[in-house]
């Protein structure tokens, strides 16, 4: 059986995922399951250490939760979707969240997609796969 990164892709190099949440244990649960699933997982507390990460070395996909102090989600999401940078602008985002509402304002602000908290890993692959097929070649065909 291929684990959920392999069903996605295979690909030269591994997956960047920022996981980006100020619960402590949120984060070190996405990113201990994003490590299992066979990506590499970042990891910021806040909106500013994430605009720092990403404007340093920007990864293929962030996992952003909306309601954390110092910056939501959405405002995160918006200074990267206004980014100078085209990698940054290009960052598949999923926003995350447990509270109502929230879908809405990540989806607004720029997030690709929506995971609500708390979530199934099977809700987690569909979301990343959605995140990540889309930067894959797809395959050339032969005549």
């Amino acid at each position: 059986m291929l684990t959920p990164a392999a069903s996605i892709a295979v690909m030269q190099t591994p997956v960047r995922i920022l996981v980006v949440d100020d619960a402590e244990p949120v984060r070190k649960i996405l990113v201990q399951t994003l490590r299992a699933m066979g990506f590499e997982a970042l990891q910021a507390d806040s909106g500013p250490a994430a605009l720092l990460q990403v404007l340093a070395s920007p990864p293929d996909v962030a996992i952003v939760d909306q309601w954390m102090p110092d910056m939501t989600g959405a405002e995160l999401v918006r200074l990267m979707r206004g980014s100078l940078d085209p990698r940054v602008r290009s960052i598949a985002v999923i926003g995350l969240s447990g509270r109502p509402g929230s879908e809405r304002e990540l989806l607004a602000a720029g997030a690709l997609t929506f995971l609500p908290k708390p979530f199934r890993i099977a809700q987690l692959s569909a979301a990343l796969r959605l995140a990540v097929e889309p930067a894959v070649p797809a395959a050339s065909s032969a005549a």
